[in-house]
């Protein structure tokens, strides 16, 4: 997968969970889930180093990202201490 290109609606998306484009890159690249979804599009999600559980969706283009979130419910959760 090429540059990926980052539409305002990601953007947001991608400040409100705090999340880097190198981030997004890396769960492209080398992710935990790939699905093929109807019309084209290719979720793919990861649980990153710091365990966030990390889903982007990519337009059938291949390079535009659709959305992207963090899976609360699949995250590692941190131990209170």
């Amino acid at each position: 997968m090429g540059q990926l290109i980052f539409p305002q609606h990601a953007i947001e998306q991608m400040q409100r969970d705090v999340l880097t484009e190198d981030a997004i890159y890396i769960v492209t690249r080398d992710y935990d889930e790939c699905v093929e979804q109807s019309g084209g599009r290719t979720e793919y999600a990861r649980a990153l180093d710091d365990g966030r559980y990390v889903v982007v969706v990519i337009e059938d283009d291949g390079q535009t990202v659709e959305t992207v979130w963090c899976n609360k419910r699949r995250s590692r959760r941190q131990r209170r201490r």
